[in-house]
């Protein structure tokens, strides 16, 4: 069963999500950060109370044509990966193939379907956060401290999400810190500029 989502949004602002009860773990902080950047009609209305979303991981043996995207609003195509050196967003090379058809198949049985990119810092650092081991978030903690390496990361995410098909992007990070939550607001604030800039 799909745990309930709060949504919150206030006007002109990304549109933010957060999980009761997500997961039995315990300690585990997971920051959430959806961003919509397609026009109003696609942003969810004031009379929507909740959002029905899931996670379809490209390296399970699930096959996007078994989701059953009708019991959705949103659903969430993971993972891309930022690299450490350009803080460009790049999709695994094999999975390119199905990350280009994803949005097509989910939108056959919903066409109201919101298909969004989810961005990690990878499957061993995320293992080993839910863990409680001690993780280095080096790749997105850098990316966020720059205006450089924001401006990559934000280029670059924009442009593979229209490249794909995807409405939106997702943040997945477990464990951020003070700073790196400090950093965040920089990002979304410059994600959106951006976004407005090129008229999406």
């Amino acid at each position: 069963m799909c745990p309930r989502f709060h949504v919150y949004q206030a006007p002109g602002t990304p549109l933010c999500i957060s999980f009761p009860n997500l997961m039995a773990i315990r300690k585990t902080i997971i920051i959430f950060f959806l961003f919509t950047f397609l026009s109003s009609q696609n942003h969810c209305s004031a009379a929507q109370k909740w959002v029905k979303a899931g996670y379809w991981y490209s390296g399970s043996d699930f096959p996007i044509s078994d989701i059953n995207s009708a019991l959705f609003t949103h659903l969430i195509c993971a993972f891309a990966n930022v690299n450490s050196s350009t803080y460009e967003l790049s999709i695994p090379s094999n999975f390119e193939q199905s990350f280009s058809i994803f949005t097509g198949i989910v939108k056959r049985k919903n066409p109201s379907i919101v298909p969004l990119l989810s961005i990690w810092d990878g499957q061993a650092e995320t293992y080993k956060s839910i863990l409680g081991e001690a993780v280095n978030s080096y790749v997105l903690s850098s990316m966020l401290a720059q205006s450089s390496h924001r401006k990559s990361f934000i280029e670059s995410s924009v442009k593979t999400a229209r490249t794909f098909g995807f409405q939106g992007i997702d943040l997945f990070w477990l464990w951020p810190d003070s700073t790196d939550l400090s950093n965040i607001g920089t990002l979304l604030d410059e994600w959106r500029a951006t976004v407005d800039s090129i008229g999406i």
